[in-house]
């Protein structure tokens, strides 16, 4: 009987072992980790598109690989760099930094584009006033920094968009190579905080002369127009188009800018193809995945950002360029098995924000929404404010549904900053499409635990940065804008909700229904790695993925 017990307490300590390695099977440590962002795909995208997708692309990635169904962003202001900063740190605004695209500096009396910096230079450019830009206002570490650190500086880390703050927000400080498109040459280019010229095999990329052959195009539907019953009609009147042209067939080469006349890649699916070959040249010339230690390559797909400001999420164009897309990732799928191996990579695709509907749509469907006039608003709050505490330049800036007060004026007249913050915010409360308005004061001095409305105001808040008032708009409200067809400046789910996809390093399909948040992404990441999380993650472990 001793013996028979014995034996019995061998074999559960060896099942308990199996069970163990067992939850930890389901991924494993990649030699290259290679991370998509495609701007501005709302996570209906992959439900309304799917019946023209291919069986190698984003269907291959939903059925053999693990779905996030109910994937987040848990801040308000869904702005394009505060996205990808938050991808790439595994926090929010209000830990690293980046509250938008652009910010005002009441020092300077300025805005700030997320990614300027004018001590650096544009390398590979050819005009003097090309973009300089590095990482510096970026306040936290990225995966990308943490792997760089951890493999002492052995892992190569890549990154390329066609946009410079994509480029930069996603690699973070010290990654090998950080690329993006020149409107003016069509070539691929980065900056002297990163590297001094470009290397050899980029020269040679460049000088092949790809950005002729895709704007030396016709944009026409790559199936049959009348295929494309998912989206409006391609003569409806909610889009802006490409130089006012808003139908099929457009003719690349004559609706270029004549002084960048590359800029226009950015605004066509074409833009996506050449950010994915450039993506592939670098992971042939780098040998990007061909050793035990892992790299890194984020690719970020612009132009669909681009293309939804101009035509909308509900317009044959964007239909199409998902379409394409979807094409496009299945031949670098493809690529990356045979050249790397499904085992030996993992693939992580998702998006930095959604995107509201048109305005003049959403109100032909829906009467409770509409257009906030924020020019004509910002005049009423000032005159309000003059009759409560006499005439005064009451009001420095507004960006992006924050309102920056003038604290001299305040200061002047010797009014409490909180009074004055509270008194415009009652008074906004009363203009038409207005749901909820926050003041700084209150963020700095309480903490707001659910993830309702207020938390997501309150992750997007970064003092010093942010401004002084905070306005979230009714669902279907946009701000009225004579660039873009609608906005994504909100915490609502049509800018919020987001796909994310994994697939490779041995994951099994899986669909995960619970909530996760974009700043889990990058947690989990390091988790798989085994490298330490970025300084200020606030994320957490999807551990659905180790089950």
């Amino acid at each position: 009987m001793k013996h028979i017990s014995y034996i019995l307490r061998i074999v559960l300590i060896f099942s308990f072992f199996l069970t163990f390695a067992s939850s930890y099977s389901q991924v494993q440590k990649p030699k290259l980790i290679v991370q998509i962002v495609v701007e501005q795909m709302r996570y209906d995208y992959i439900t309304r598109f799917m019946p023209h997708f291919s069986k190698g692309g984003f269907k291959k990635l939903l059925y053999q690989g693990v779905q996030c169904q109910n994937t987040h962003t848990n801040y308000a202001y869904t702005q394009s760099a505060s996205g990808i900063a938050s991808i790439s740190t595994g926090t929010t605004p209000s830990h690293h930094g980046i509250v938008g695209n652009t910010w005002y500096n009441r020092n300077t009396q300025s805005k700030v584009y997320s990614v300027y910096d004018a001590t650096k230079q544009c390398v590979g450019c050819k005009q003097p006033n090309a973009i300089m830009a590095s990482a510096q206002e970026l306040l936290a570490t990225t995966f990308a920094d943490e792997l760089y650190t951890s493999s002492k500086g052995l892992s190569k880390i890549f990154s390329v968009s066609l946009e410079a703050q994509s480029a930069i927000l996603m690699a973070g400080h010290r990654p090998t190579g950080v690329y993006w498109l020149d409107e003016y040459t069509g070539n691929w280019v980065t900056s002297s905080y990163y590297a001094q010229q470009l290397p050899a095999w980029l020269q040679s990329f460049n000088n092949k002369r790809f950005a002729e052959l895709y704007v030396d195009r016709t944009w026409n539907t790559l199936l049959p127009i009348q295929y494309y019953v998912e989206s409006l009609s391609d003569t409806c009147n909610f889009e802006l188009g490409i130089q006012n042209q808003t139908t099929f067939p457009y003719d690349i080469m004559k609706l270029r800018d004549a002084t960048r006349p590359y800029k226009i890649l950015k605004q066509i699916p074409f833009g996506n193809t050449f950010t994915k070959d450039l993506a592939i040249e670098i992971i042939d010339k780098e040998k990007l995945g061909k050793d035990d230690i892992t790299d890194f390559i984020s690719i970020v797909f612009s132009a669909t950002q681009e293309i939804g400001n101009k035509f909308g999420a509900l317009s044959k164009e964007i239909e199409d360029t998902y379409v394409r897309l979807d094409y496009e990732l299945m031949f670098f799928i493809n690529y990356l098995e045979e050249t790397i191996g499904k085992d030996n990579f993992l693939l992580v695709l998702t998006s930095n924000h959604g995107v509201a509907y048109s305005s003049k749509y959403s109100m032909m469907k829906n009467a409770e929404s509409g257009i906030f006039k924020h020019v004509e608003s910002m005049y009423l709050i000032d005159k309000y404010l003059d009759t409560m505490y006499g005439n005064g330049d009451w009001i420095l800036h507004y960006n992006a549904q924050q309102i920056y007060l003038n604290h001299a004026t305040i200061e002047k007249k010797h009014i409490p900053l909180e009074e004055i913050q509270r008194t415009a915010a009652d008074f906004i409360l009363q203009l038409s499409g207005i749901q909820q308005v926050m003041i700084a004061s209150d963020l700095q001095k309480n903490s707001f635990c659910d993830n309702g409305m207020e938390n997501k105001i309150d992750n997007s808040f970064y003092q010093g940065r942010s401004g002084d008032i905070f306005i979230q708009l009714k669902p279907g409200w946009n701000e009225q804008f004579t660039d873009v067809v609608a906005g994504h400046v909100s915490g609502y789910t049509y800018d919020s909700h987001v796909p994310l996809l994994w697939y490779g390093a041995k994951l099994l399909p899986e669909t995960i229904k619970r909530t996760v948040y974009i700043p889990d992404i990058t947690v989990t990441l390091c988790n798989i790695v085994n490298i330490p999380l970025p300084n200020m993650a606030t994320g957490s472990i999807i551990s659905e993925l180790f089950d």
